[in-house]
């Protein structure tokens, strides 16, 4: 384990806890910094004195341990180019960087020489991995990009600094949320990859960049056999696809079916190609449901699709791109809402009317869903009528008519689900009630609050661990009278 303790001119000294293990391909390790239990830090890592890659710490895994204060660990990881990889010595020279205080704290390990072995698969996935920082990576304006003159996959960083976005709510006591220790939010600037005769997978947003692997920004690749079946019929040049000759933006991941990760993840990334190149190129996306195509009509207008050359409908599954454009977002970012994604908000809300009188009430019902949750979802909605609440089932409604519904709404509860990233619509000062479960404490829609403006409050029913490890499934009851009492205590007018 690697320690390190920054100094800086803030009132507290800040720190970092890291810990990196090395292996024949690359590191790996998590890090803890005071600046909050849920502010990712980025490592700039340098070998041979030379900038190799900016990559970010920020997947969330809870981290046991009383000495951190309930702060939770990072993690990171860095496959080192196959050009590296030649059982030579090289000098490793790793700093990390967050924002605390106001001020920028960078915490540099020292130096270490390591010897990387030969090219081998990804220890976890099984199957070659090719990462933003595994091709060139250069601060540069994106429309200098648009030339595409490198032969190889260029990685784009529009220039802006670190920043800090929103200070942490409390509790309607004042208190510190249940679960989330005091924290401050940290963002970091947009990217947009450029990356030139690729093979797309519509369905998962899987990219395979020749010569490379699979293309893995994205923390929801998994270990499949498709992706590795794919890569052995390119590795053999036995898989035939439609050709995209323009540049077309990728607008999928293997999450695009659930309405948190579009929403958070494909919206944002379409909307940040928006926000820096004009109206965005053709979208590759995945077969769409309506909603789907509703919410990119109301984004972007009548989109473009990007389509095989020979004119017909995009049927293939897998398709070859001579230029793809793909937006950081995708890589899962909505655990740490940013700019892009209120931004985001603030064009759809402007875009539907709604009842500017309206105050209204919002439950959340799941009862559409394969996981409800609250085991007394109908005791627990028949005792909420009585403070003026409306039970929802959002799976029933358009998508524009969800955004009018959140921006009509004073108070909106639910269990933590997909459907309370509708927040976002809703005027700032709203009041969020999130219900969540002991043994699965997700932050993303305490982000989302306070980065939206909103005020949040929290219910937590104590849940035992599952044994299957499937945390975010559990069912639980909630406690109808310990949630009315935490609504008594908001500072709006409930009559019983």
């Amino acid at each position: 384990m690697l320690n390190t303790t920054a100094t800086a001119s803030a009132a507290s000294t800040p720190t970092a806890e890291v810990q990196v293990e090395y292996d024949d391909g690359g590191f790996s390790g998590w890090v803890v910094s005071s600046a909050g239990p849920y502010a990712p830090v980025w490592c700039q890592v340098l070998i041979d004195g030379e900038h190799r890659a900016s990559i970010r710490a920020d997947e969330f895994v809870p981290f046991v341990g009383e000495r951190h204060d309930g702060h939770c660990c990072l993690n990171f990881s860095y496959r080192v180019p196959a050009y590296l990889r030649d059982g030579r010595a090289h000098r490793v020279q790793l700093t990390f960087t967050y924002v605390q205080d106001s001020a920028t704290v960078q915490c540099s390990l020292p130096l270490t020489v390591r010897t990387f072995g030969a090219v081998a698969s990804h220890p976890q996935s099984g199957y070659p991995v090719c990462r933003a920082q595994d091709v060139a990576a250069v601060p540069a304006d994106i429309g200098e990009a648009e030339s595409w003159a490198s032969p190889n996959p260029t990685i784009v960083f529009p220039e802006g600094p670190i920043r800090r976005v929103w200070r942490p709510c409390r509790d309607v006591d004042g208190a510190v949320l249940s679960g989330f220790p005091h924290a401050e939010i940290v963002t970091h600037p947009l990217a947009l990859s450029f990356l030139s005769d690729v093979y797309v997978r519509r369905s998962t947003g899987a990219v395979y960049v020749p010569g490379h692997g699979v293309w893995q920004d994205s923390h929801y690749l998994s270990d499949s056999r498709r992706i590795r079946e794919d890569l052995e019929r390119l590795e053999r040049g036995g898989q035939d696809a439609p050709i995209i000759e323009g540049p077309a933006l990728l607008a999928s991941t293997a999450m695009n079916r659930n309405y948190f990760h579009w929403v958070m993840d494909i919206l944002a990334g379409v909307h940040a190609c928006t926000r820096h190149l004009g109206p965005p190129p053709p979208l590759l996306t995945p077969p769409l449901r309506s909603w789907q195509a509703d919410s990119l009509r109301l984004l972007v207008g009548d989109a473009a699709f990007a389509t095989p050359v020979d004119g017909a409908e995009p049927a293939s599954d897998l398709v070859r791109c001579r230029r793809l454009i793909v937006p950081s977002n995708l890589g899962g970012v909505g655990l740490f809402p940013d700019e892009t994604v209120t931004d985001l908000f603030a064009t759809l809300r402007g875009r539907v009317g709604h009842d500017p009188h309206a105050r209204r009430r919002i439950f959340i019902s799941r009862r559409d869903s394969d996981c409800p949750r609250i085991t007394n979802e109908a005791v627990l909605a028949a005792a909420l009528e009585r403070f003026g609440f409306e039970t929802v089932v959002l799976g029933e409604r358009s998508f524009a008519e969800q955004i009018r519904l959140f921006k009509e709404a004073e108070v909106v509860i639910g269990a933590h689900g997909a459907g309370l990233v509708n927040g976002g619509f809703c005027t700032p000062g709203t009041w969020m009630v999130e219900i969540r479960s002991s043994n699965y404490l997700n932050p993303c829609f305490y982000h989302l609050s306070g980065v939206c403006g909103l005020s949040y409050a929290s219910h937590v029913e104590t849940v035992p661990c599952r044994e299957d490890g499937a945390e975010n499934a559990a069912s639980f009851e909630v406690d109808t009278e310990r949630l009315l009492g935490l609504l008594r205590r908001l500072p709006l007018k409930f009559v019983l």
